[in-house]
């Protein structure tokens, strides 16, 4: 990336010198529009003043940073519009670069309140919306990196880095969010002539800030303003509580296996993960073949335990563990997350809604906490029969083979396995041998160039990386004049639990914008991670893939397409938050749909010693798998969204008479064909809810796949490949390059012509018949 053209002085304010590392883009800003410096009037909270304390020292080390004598590494990517030299950065930068970046936002917001409450103020796109854009993004953009390292370098160095400065954050991005000269600066540019002229991405952006900045307290003022204030600090720091709880409890937790026999039926390349394990955890001798094996809850080491292993005390023992993870003892989340529903329901209740899911629910597709849970209730309906059917099928077959019965809970994933390998001759071991990495990365590009004319390529080396494993990639859309790269991103596969938060994360490092152009790019590129939990390299075998795996690798390259793929002019409708949540899971819920047709397994698999491609047979047989248990893969996802909407909208954290547990326990008793254990803590490790974004979004999941699948139907209908580009194409120049700028209904309507049915998500889990 470019760096802006750089100025020679500061601006003043009253005789104020102004940061002349910042000058730059002050100076960009000033230029196109008019300023009327007056005095700075805005008081600060307790929190801004402190940052302000620190912005007093910061002078020295900014000319330092200019003549080149004191560099701080991330200071300088903001600056320079750069990507993070990763390999540069230490924990110890992070507090020094944040409190620049705070307090330079600082000066920014006086200057632009300033000018916008001025008698004589010009309320244009251009001197509120571009110019805030501007302003916003050095340190948004810099806590970006600070988050995504917690999830891909987290120790408790960074925690007590980030903790140190959350407060500063999360005051001055109150201060920007609750601004009144602002908000009534969009206001007043939301009825102003010019609006009549703006486009479709403008105006939605307009509504959506603005809407924002209600929920984010605009309209409160004095002590429910700094309650409001203060709720927020304190989620922020009991999310990271709850999430290092997490981390610490499965790096704690570990079982050594001696005798093999205990770990009869585990495939030979899952006893080699589990003796990796062991040589890291100190067990120096450790071997595949006479061990010691390290079992943990990291998930590359557990599934495959628990759907091998014949172990059924063992199983009892892993799955109890996992169940109560992070329920009890030192790494005890109960007061955290109780704590962080009390707080969500009273700020809900300073904004004037009764329920912490009411409010949340107001930007989104779904019009009301009854729709959504009408939605869960029909589609429930319509699967027990079915999932009950397919527990007892799962039972008779136990019973063949002489197992007690009824079945436990642990024992779900060994004879769901058993079954699979019975009903379609599938050995999920066997299969990994024909899902490389590398295989399956380069089938993956092949699909993605064919569909939507863009092509992936490597570019490792060309940007530093916080791990060894790290790749990175460049796309090019190959229908563009010379071929542009319009996008990149980084690929971190393989799980390290010491430090890696667990499952697939999707971020981003930068998003698309014309604002934010430089010099040489005429738009800024968007940047994303896709963050991967899989079974590293063991020996001389590559990465070998579950199907599960391969599975969630399309997921996470979906939210890519979308980003890579945007159309947006601005970030405020390319950044992640930009598309309604009920249908943020669509261009990824869709991408895996692909996963299943012919053509791909031939384009993502191959022997990995061999090369051979996977057997005909073996094809059919796994695409008929997917139809295995699937209306208890649809229980288990309706079971999740309803545990979310019971904490956010049945649990009364101001009431004794019912603890969450039993709030809980009671609002899913009627999702679960199998009820959990007596003391079950799922929610003290549910980090959808508490960590990632989803509180009153789970049931996005099952919205988004019923549009997704239904926007599927029409591949599944091409009549040749001709065709398939030529939709791939239309869906390419509508959902992923609309969402963020239309509403997601628009864009759907575009791309199929009509409204969305229920009808293929039905077929999908095997319920329309």
């Amino acid at each position: 990336m470019s760096k802006r053209l750089t100025v020679n002085a500061p601006t003043t304010c009253q005789g104020q010198t102004r940061n002349p590392a910042r000058a730059r883009t002050l100076r960009d800003v000033r230029n196109q529009f008019p300023t009327h410096m007056g005095s700075v009037s805005q008081s600060l909270t307790h929190q801004m003043a402190a940052a302000v304390h620190h912005s007093r020292n910061l002078d020295l080390h900014r000319a330092q940073f200019v003549h080149g004598t004191m560099v701080n590494p991330l200071t300088r990517c903001v600056e320079d519009y750069a990507l993070p030299p990763f390999a540069e950065l230490r924990v110890s930068d992070i507090v020094p670069a944040v409190r620049t970046a705070i307090a330079e936002l600082a000066l920014d917001l006086n200057a632009i309140e300033d000018d916008l409450s001025c008698e004589d103020a010009e309320i244009q796109w251009e001197s509120v919306m571009d110019r805030l854009e501007i302003i916003d993004d050095p340190l948004a953009r810099l806590w970006n990196i600070v988050a995504h390292l917690g999830t891909v370098s987290n120790s408790p160095e960074l925690r007590e880095a980030k903790a140190e400065v959350q407060a500063e954050v999360l005051a001055i991005q109150s201060r920007r969010r609750q601004s009144v000269d602002i908000f009534h600066a969009m206001e007043a540019l939301r009825a102003s002539p010019e609006a009549q002229h703006f486009t479709t991405e403008q105006r939605r952006i307009l509504d959506r800030e603005i809407v924002e900045a209600t929920l984010n307290g605009v309209a409160l003022s004095g002590p429910a303003k700094e309650q409001f204030n203060a709720i927020d600090l304190r989620l922020q720091e009991l999310i990271a509580i709850y999430e290092g709880n997490l981390i610490d409890e499965i790096n704690s937790f570990e079982i050594i296996v001696t005798d093999k026999i205990e770990l009869e039926g585990v495939s030979d390349s899952v006893l080699s993960l589990l003796a990796q394990n062991a040589v890291a955890a100190g067990y120096a001798a450790a071997t595949t073949a006479n061990g010691p094996w390290k079992l943990s809850l990291d998930m590359p080491s557990y599934t495959p335990v628990m759907s091998q292993c014949t172990n059924r005390a063992l199983r009892e023992k892993l799955y109890r563990a996992n169940a109560t993870r992070s329920g009890a003892g030192p790494y005890d989340n109960t007061p955290v997350l109780i704590e962080i529903l009390h707080l969500r329901h009273e700020k809900a209740n300073l904004l004037g809604y009764s329920t912490f899911a009411e409010c949340r629910l107001v930007d989104r597709m779904a019009p009301s906490v009854a729709a959504v849970e009408a939605m869960l209730e029909e589609l429930r309906k319509k699967c027990y029969p079915k999932a009950q059917a397919e527990l007892k099928s799962l039972e008779e077959l136990a019973a063949q083979h002489g197992h007690p019965t009824p079945l436990e809970l642990w024992d779900i994933p060994f004879w769901t396995e058993q079954y699979r390998q019975q009903q379609h001759e599938l050995d999920a071991e066997e299969l990994k041998q024909y899902f490389p990495l590398h295989k399956v990365l380069k089938g993956l590009f092949e699909l993605s160039e064919e569909l939507f004319g863009i092509r992936v390529e490597a570019a490792d080396g060309e940007e530093q990386t916080w791990h060894p494993d790290v790749r990175f990639f460049n796309f090019r859309a190959l229908e563009q004049p010379g071929e542009p790269v319009i996008a990149q991103f980084y690929l971190d596969p393989y799980t390290r639990p010491s430090e890696k938060i667990e499952g697939g994360v999707f971020g981003a490092i930068a998003s698309r914008s014309k604002t934010l152009r430089t010099e040489k790019a005429p738009v800024r590129r968007p940047v994303f991670c896709l963050i991967m939990n899989q079974r590293p390299p063991v020996g001389d075998t590559p990465s070998l893939m579950s199907f599960q795996d391969v599975e969630d690798l399309f997921h996470m390259f979906g939210y890519g397409l979308q980003v890579a793929l945007t159309t947006a002019n601005y970030t405020a409708a390319s950044r992640e938050g930009a598309i309604e949540w009920d249908a943020i899971e669509v261009p990824s819920l869709f991408f895996v749909s692909f996963v299943y047709r012919r053509d791909t397994f031939q384009r993502i698999s191959g022997h990995y010693a061999t090369g051979e491609p996977l057997p005909d047979e073996t094809l059919d047989r796994l695409i008929a798998s997917r139809q295995v248990m699937p209306a208890t893969k649809l229980l288990g996802l309706l079971c999740k969204a309803e545990r979310d909407m019971a904490l956010h909208q049945h649990y009364d954290p101001l009431s004794a008479a019912e603890t969450v547990f039993d709030v809980e326990r009671r609002r899913i008793e009627k999702f679960t064909v199998m009820p959990p254990l007596p003391d079950d803590k799922f929610i003290c490790s549910f980090t959808h809810v508490f960590i990632s974004g989803y509180e009153v979004a789970y049931y996005s999941y099952i919205w988004s796949e019923m549009l997704s699948a239904d926007a599927y139907l029409r591949f599944e209908e091409a009549a040749d490949e001709q065709e398939l580009r030529r939709i791939g194409r239309e869906f390419r120049d509508t959902i992923f390059a609309l969402l963020g700028i239309e509403h997601p209904m628009t864009a759907f309507k575009m791309f199929q012509g009509r409204l969305p049915s229920t009808r293929a998500l039905l077929k999908h889990y095997g319920l329309d018949r």
